[in-house]
């Protein structure tokens, strides 16, 4: 009897790639492709899955992700591709108030659509979602000129260059400017190649012959972790024919950078570029065939399986080997619990805002955080001080003054303070309509210390 949710094939196997594979999906009743996924993820037999999601949606991707790091077999090998429709993607302990243009990408926000049909050029129509993935690292922009891998795998095997190494394999076969580099990321080397001796080992995926001093690097790949006791999963994003690339840097620059001092993790600004200089027709599909095939190698892995990962593209439905697991998975798998549970968790604000790490805005030097503030905008009153600290998205503290006179600036702090404490920042749509309601001060001067916070945090209004 075949499993759960497949049905035997048998086809000449010079006509027809199912006959190579034990079992196949059926095309009725799309809900087979959920049941057999979850059935077959966990089984020892499953020793290599290898996964593609028809899905753009960023939110249940992850979601896929998180799955198959907790649900698949403790000795298997996973490898997970993915395209998020426009996103922008901070890591588990990153804050969004100071790494994103949270303005921005609030602006011309619109029904999320499901699916993006091809590469997408960004602009103020164009609906960009916020999310908080679970893994470490740095804030991200995704959009359909670029693919998404994730390598899972045995904790006892991981290194943190094992399969960055992978994927610069993979690229080296159209850009042999790839490499690893120090942070384990994939850079693109700039420059001539040096053709005197001595020359870098083909092998070696973190030199290159390529080098010049007067441009730095080019970035098509960072890397990101989850580590548990026994599995370890890597992902990262690829730059492939990304239109965007000039717009990345405007989402991840926030104008309340200057005036935060923050806990969590600090994104590393670098020099991004696409592995393919001109638009390709199909580079996602090549990129994915390339890093499979590397994969392939590296585990052994026989020509049937290759043939099911071909076929993956076409429609949604997973096919079996001897010991592996090929397919594409489609938005039914929401029917699992456990990915719908974290697929919710992902989109809930308080995952997005509430889970970052606390942080200090501030007008001006304090004692923890000496460094100069530029400029103010001119609208900004002169005598007011603005300080707040923020704890799990929620106000802890804050200390505004407008009066220079000590013992009615003692208590505008006071009045403050008690209209915003306990408030969720991200719920605030005006700060005016809270600010207002100190009726023992300047007005005028009120309304312009509402007028920077709502652009400090990116408020509604």
């Amino acid at each position: 009897m075949p499993p759960r949710g497949f049905c035997p094939r048998v086809f000449d196997q010079r006509r027809s790639i199912e006959a190579q594979c034990r079992y196949c999906l059926p095309r009725r009743g799309l809900s087979s492709v959920a049941t057999a996924f979850q059935d077959h993820v966990a089984k020892p037999t499953s020793k290599y899955q290898i996964y593609t999601s028809r899905s753009q949606n960023p939110f249940l991707n992850l979601s896929i992700e998180h799955y198959l790091l907790q649900g698949s077999h403790e000795h298997s090998t996973v490898l997970f591709f993915y395209i998020n429709r426009p996103s922008v993607v901070i890591g588990r302990n990153q804050n969004p108030w100071l790494e994103v243009d949270l303005k921005r990408l609030a602006h011309g926000h619109g029904q999320k659509s499901g699916r993006v049909d091809q590469a997408t050029s960004v602009n103020s129509e164009t609906s960009v979602d916020l999310v908080r993935r679970r893994s470490g690292g740095g804030a991200v922009f995704h959009d359909t000129g670029n693919v998404n891998y994730c390598v899972i795998c045995p904790s006892r095997d991981f290194t943190r260059d094992k399969h960055a190494e992978l994927i610069v394999e993979a690229i080296r076969q159209d850009n042999p400017r790839a490499r690893v580099n120090e942070r384990h990321d994939i850079v693109l080397d700039q420059g001539h190649f040096h053709a005197h001796p001595p020359q870098p080992n083909p092998s070696n995926m973190h030199e290159t012959g390529y080098f010049t001093q007067q441009r730095p690097p080019l970035k098509v790949s960072g890397s990101a972790y989850k580590l548990t006791r026994t599995r370890s999963l890597h992902h990262g994003t690829c730059l492939l024919d990304s239109p965007n690339l000039a717009t990345i840097s405007q989402y991840l620059k926030s104008p309340a950078r200057p005036f935060m001092k923050a806990r969590g993790v600090d994104s590393v600004r670098s020099p991004v570029g696409n592995v393919y200089s001109d638009v390709q027709s199909d580079a996602s599909f090549r990129f994915q065939s390339l890093v499979f095939e590397a994969f392939a190698r590296k585990y052994g892995l026989d020509s049937d399986c290759s043939g099911a990962f071909l076929r993956r593209r076409t429609s949604s439905e997973l096919l079996l080997g001897s010991n592996w697991v090929c397919g594409s998975l489609d938005g039914t798998v929401l029917e699992i619990p456990k990915i719908k549970a974290g697929m919710s968790e992902l989109q809930s604000p308080n995952w997005i805002y509430g889970q970052t790490p606390q942080f200090t805005l501030s007008s001006f030097p304090v004692e923890k955080d000496q460094i100069a503030r530029p400029n103010l905008p001119p609208f900004f009153p002169e005598t007011v001080r603005v300080s707040m600290t923020v704890r799990s998205g929620i106000i802890d503290s804050a200390a505004i003054t407008v009066s220079e006179i000590p013992k009615r600036a003692e208590h505008e702090t006071k009045d403050f303070n008690e209209l915003l404490k306990g408030l969720k920042v991200h719920e605030i749509k005006d700060f005016g309509l809270i600010l207002r309601q100190v009726t023992s001060t300047d007005a005028s001067a009120v309304r312009n210390v509402a007028r920077w916070l709502n652009e400090m945090f990116a408020t509604t209004t």
